[in-house]
């Protein structure tokens, strides 16, 4: 549980809802502090086409409260939870606010993935491509940074060479 000091906790939004629960907790009484990273879009298509910043973890943002602040945080339009154990609310360690903001200042073409959830055995969903909606198994991660996804059709096994691009782990 959070104390009278402030501290950074994980805030999960709706879809593309980072930007306006920034703005509400900018906007709300008194304020809740907030910090959204961003980084610089791309075109998948085209490489180098550049498009408007996006933010760098989907659907979080990462607000500094205390124990006073946890319900007027929940109960920001815009907001799913603060990210939390059945136990308490996790704090994100203030080096991690500062090497995030480190990521976000550099000049460097940055890319996220979620490494932890795509890991052999780990349920994912296919998002792009001609097999966009199935989903399947990580048999193993490939030298070249795909993933061998296993996809069950009739009870057999059928496995394809994925990019991370198209994956994202499985509810």
């Amino acid at each position: 549980m959070l104390d009278s000091n402030p501290s950074w906790v994980a805030v999960m939004t709706y879809p593309n809802a980072e930007s306006l629960v920034a703005q509400r907790f900018g906007e709300s009484e008194p304020p809740i502090e907030y910090y959204l990273p961003k980084i610089a879009g791309h075109d998948k298509r085209f490489k180098k086409n550049p498009l408007p910043e996006k933010a760098m973890f989907p659907c979080y943002i990462f607000a500094r409260i205390n124990n006073k602040q946890i319900y007027q945080t929940r109960t920001t339009r815009g907001v799913l939870r603060i990210v939390s154990t059945q136990h308490s609310i996790v704090q994100v360690p203030d080096r991690d606010i500062e090497n995030i903001r480190r990521f976000e200042a550099s000049q460097r073409d940055i890319h996220i993935h979620e490494t932890i959830q795509l890991v052999r055995g780990a349920r994912t969903l296919i998002t792009e491509g001609e097999f966009a909606g199935m989903e399947g198994t990580i048999v193993k991660g490939c030298a070249d940074g795909n993933f061998c996804v296993s996809i069950d059709v009739m009870h057999i096994s059928i496995v394809v060479q994925l990019s991370r691009e198209e994956l994202k782990p499985a509810e």
